[in-house]
């Protein structure tokens, strides 16, 4: 069974990302899994897990188009960036 684009480019996101977190000079506050306090306050970012931050990446992140990038590797840059 073939895996969406989205599932297979989310697990180098993430590892790009890394883990948790929390440099004072960093305007985005705590981060986790690339997710920032700063553009979550509601979000408890020390507490965050991998598969709340693949939705948030999902839902806020992954626009409809970027199935249509033929490339994959373009495609993984566009998300990354």
């Amino acid at each position: 069974m073939m895996t969406d684009r989205f599932t297979r480019l989310i697990p180098e996101i993430l590892r790009h990302e890394g883990g948790y977190v929390f440099d004072k000079n960093d305007p985005g506050g705590e981060t986790k899994f690339g997710i920032s306090k700063r553009a979550y306050p509601d979000v408890d970012i020390a507490a965050l897990t991998e598969d709340q931050a693949i939705e948030i990446y999902r839902r806020d992140y992954w626009p409809s188009w970027m199935d249509q990038i033929r490339d994959e590797i373009l495609a993984l840059q566009v998300f990354d960036f």
